[in-house]
């Protein structure tokens, strides 16, 4: 079997943020797709910059791709523009490394992790050229995949997958893969069949519709702290993504047993990795690709056993890299001064806590366990240290919610505030409750987007009047298509498929997301949306009985019931078992040793004043690397300075970086001959060593041509270089257009144009710009101001050709220029 590659980047010049579709990442496999390779492209149903930071799309991406008889490629939801070019050059949705069309791959695995994703499936899927739905696919498509935590219901999407996987997926996927490999002849129905008989796999095509009889089993992965079965170094994009930072899962699953949390029910037992496998990780990853973030993620950060220790090794084994390390929200009651000033040394900004409710009777019913005096305590101790941010999260339409309990939380609010004395931001985010497959609010209610409407606006107006708190609400409607979609059966299968044909995409963003399309579509099919919002009953079957993650049933059910009464029920990590069901002879919690944590002594370290002496790298961009945006590539040459080994010189304050300044942006779609930064390091060092250490780190996209010293402060100012020569070379049907308006250009005594720049109109002369223009027959050379009209003004106003129809074209700065000549 031969793969052809898709030839798209024609189009790359014409759509927005193209350094999403070129790949080049650092750290990227880009295997060869071989026809006795099992070949994986692994999706993500959102744009680029949001799947990228996924890190459990990237566990699979690298378990799977170190195997010799597998290959995984990547594939993101592709922006509208760049979708609308694909459709008009008839060109399929491919990988984004191997350039190879989805149809060519045996799997595509999805990871869903919010129902708001799912039209996105349906919209990758017929950019693909894949039939939507599984009984149309032939022996000779791919096998569509779903992984992730929506998966513990997968009846809403059971008409367009081929299996699903319930669970942990960091052995399953070689079980997959091996499957797979071995029944490569076989029908597609046999693969199927023989997929089945794998822990956790889920093929709807071999079971009655709405009605499984075979109890499917998550998978639990237990060798948590293994790194040779985690993931290998991690990608490193030319785009800035959703989060930037070098991700370290140091636990998974949680216990604490919040009535509301789905992840908390899911990801059970928890699993720690050991204090120094995690520090060993972060300091090579931060010494060979120079992050300047890492952050510390699970569900509960601060509940792993060694947080503080961790914390304070960590803080000394990075303490010279300048590197911050974060962590997500921390519960109120594991927030003390050790903690407090560890990460305000490791420039962690604020204090992010969820009280999730207003009233200790509300915290009670969803068994938070924590009080009001934690919380309180927990802000004094950041407004002592000197925090200027505090993010609070609540949550509105709780089981038992009275409007007493919403007053509460302008309550607590104003009591922050009070302690606060307006030295602080606030920022409050208020969250609709949803009630989740596998959690004991499973059976609650949810309550209409009026009311929850009502609740958000009388929390944001209450609070209106203190400047200093931003309050901001998630938009109701689509948390309401949350719960349809998390509790649907096969019907709402029909309304996600109506909702896409009717134009719904990205419906987790605000730009593109329109709920009458979805409420159209379920009037067309005579569905009404609040049959899905009710509360069910306790003794009904659920749509998802037959999918067991372990907690079981009766404990859900009892939990509930506790809820009810007000009761609520310890952590089991302190207290005793609460017979939730996950634990047996395999799946137990594994948490590390105790003797790691010892005394910690704080010691306050001064920035203290470096000397700068400054060097100037002169490099290449020319390729796909046209297409990375001029901040794209200055947070790349951050990461290779940092990376390189040198004694860099860092800026002063909080928030420190390199000393650095690249030269004139070019504009995307330009590539650069001769371009340069300028950076600064704290000892004087002999240029070959230099060029030596940095060659080492710089990826192969960019090409270093020499590096000199810098001495003169005039010569490092941004505007030294006041010109540019540009070369553009057109494809052949375009030579006589150029040689009749090159011509005509130097005749006329003036060129006004008009260009519109942040909104604003500025009219120019051209003539006063361009200083010198000539064609020899085969290309353009312009000299030009680098300030006051780019080349693709130029082209329009000179040459008539727009920016989208300049894709034929090769431009080329060659050079900088001090002045004209």
């Amino acid at each position: 079997m031969t793969f052809k590659k898709v030839q798209y980047q024609h189009i790359l010049a014409s759509v927005l943020k193209p350094s999403r579709y070129i790949n080049q990442e650092i750290n990227s496999f880009s295997k060869q797709l071989f026809s006795n390779t099992v070949n994986f492209c692994l999706a993500y149903p959102d744009v680029y910059e949001v799947g990228f930071s996924h890190l459990g799309l990237k566990i699979l991406y690298s378990i799977l791709n170190n195997e010799i008889d597998a290959v995984a490629d990547r594939v993101y939801a592709p922006w509208p523009d760049f979708a609308d070019k694909l459709k008009e050059n008839n060109l399929p949705l491919f990988g984004i490394e191997s350039k190879i069309p989805l149809q060519s791959f045996d799997v595509i695995g999805f990871t869903l992790q919010t129902e708001l994703t799912y039209t996105n499936i349906l919209y990758m899927l017929e950019l693909g050229k894949i039939p939507f739905f599984s009984q149309d696919r032939k022996d000779d498509d791919p096998i569509i995949f779903a992984g992730g935590p929506c998966c513990t219901n997968p009846e809403s999407l059971a008409d367009f997958f081929d299996a699903f996987l319930i669970g942990d997926g960091e052995e399953a996927i070689l079980e997959i893969k091996d499957s797979l490999q071995k029944n490569r002849a076989n029908t597609r129905n046999e693969k199927l069949r023989e997929l089945s008989k794998i822990q956790g796999i889920y093929i709807p095509a071999f079971y009655e519709k709405n009605n499984s009889s075979k109890t499917i089993k998550a998978r639990k992965f237990m060798d948590f702290d293994n790194p040779k079965k985690t993931h290998s170094n991690q990608l490193i994009p030319w785009i800035q993504p959703a989060h930037e930072r070098y991700v370290s899962e140091i636990m998974r699953g949680c216990s604490r047993g919040c009535r509301f949390c789905h992840a908390g029910m899911f990801y059970r037992p928890v699993r720690e990795k050991a204090p120094r496998n995690i520090i060993k990780q972060i300091a090579m990853e931060i010494s060979e690709f120079g992050w300047d973030e890492a952050a510390l993620t699970s569900l509960s950060t601060s509940d792993y056993t060694c947080i503080k220790a961790l914390l304070f090794h960590l803080q000394n084994e990075l303490s010279k890299t300048n590197t911050s390390i974060s962590l997500p929200s921390l519960r109120v009651d594991t927030i003390d001064e050790q903690i407090t000033k560890l990460l305000i040394q490791m420039r962690q900004t604020g204090l992010t806590i969820a009280p999730e409710a207003g009233t200790q009777k509300l915290r009670d019913i969803i068994n938070k366990n924590i009080d009001e005096e934690e919380i309180l305590e927990s802000v004094k101790i950041a407004i002592k240290n000197g925090w200027k941010l505090i993010k609070l999260y609540f949550m509105i339409g709780l089981p038992f919610e009275e409007m007493e309990d919403i007053r509460g939380i302008i309550q607590l609010v104003e009591k922050i505030i009070k302690l606060s004395q307006k030295r602080i931001q606030i920022n409050i985010t208020v969250s609709p409750f949803i009630p989740k497959s596998f959690t004991p609010f499973q059976w609650a209610e949810m309550e209409s987007s009026e009311t929850l409407l009502k609740k958000a606006l009388f929390i944001k107006n209450s609070l209106r009047r203190y400047k200093f708190v931003k309050t901001k609400y998630h938009e109701v409607s689509s948390s309401i298509l949350e719960c349809v979609m998390g509790r649907g059966d096969r019907e709402v299968g029909k309304l996600i498929y109506a909702a896409y044909k009717k134009g719904a995409i990205f419906d987790a963003w605000h730009e593109f997301y329109d709920f009458a399309r979805w409420q159209n579509s379920a009037d067309s099919l005579n569905l009404d949306l609040r049959n899905y919002l009710k509360p069910i009953d306790l003794n009904s079957t659920l749509i998802w009985d037959y999918i067991d993650i372990g907690v079981n049933k009766e404990f859900l059910i009892s939990e509930w019931e506790k809820a009810q009464q007000t009761k609520t029920t310890e952590d089991c990590r302190t207290g005793k078992c609460t017979n939730c069901g996950v634990c047996n002879s395999e799946i137990f919690p594994k948490y590390v040793e105790k003797e790691y944590q010892k005394e910690i002594k704080l010691e306050c370290k001064k920035q203290e004043k470096q000397q700068s002496f400054y060097y100037r790298v002169f490099f290449e961009k020319k390729g796909l690397m046209q297409f990375v945006a001029h901040l794209d590539l200055l947070r790349m040459i951050q990461k290779i300075l940092r990376a390189s080994g040198l004694p860099i010189s860092y800026t002063q304050g909080f928030s420190v970086h390199p000393k650095l300044s690249l030269g004139p942006p070019l504009s995307i779609g330009i590539q650069g001959e001769n371009e340069y930064f300028d950076f600064a390091i704290s000892e004087e060092k002999n240029v070959v060593m230099i060029e030596k250490k940095l060659k080492k780190r710089v990826p192969s996209q960019i090409k270093v041509k020499k590096i000199i010293p810098v001495f003169s402060r005039k010569l490092r100012a941004m505007d030294f270089y006041q010109y540019e020569r540009i070369i553009l070379i057109p494809s052949k049907e375009f030579r006589d257009t150029f040689q009749t308006c090159t011509n005509e250009f130097p005749n006329c005594n003036n060129w006004q144009f008009t260009r519109t720049r942040k909104g604003k109109q500025k009219t120019s002369d051209l003539k006063d710009i361009v200083k010198s223009i000539y064609w020899d027959g085969e290309k353009l050379e312009i000299i030009k101001k680098i300030v006051g009209a780019s080349i693709f003004d130029i082209l329009r106003e000179v040459y008539k050709f727009k920016r989208e129809n300049t894709n034929k074209f090769e431009i080329i700065r060659k050079e900088l220029l001090e002045f004209s000549g």
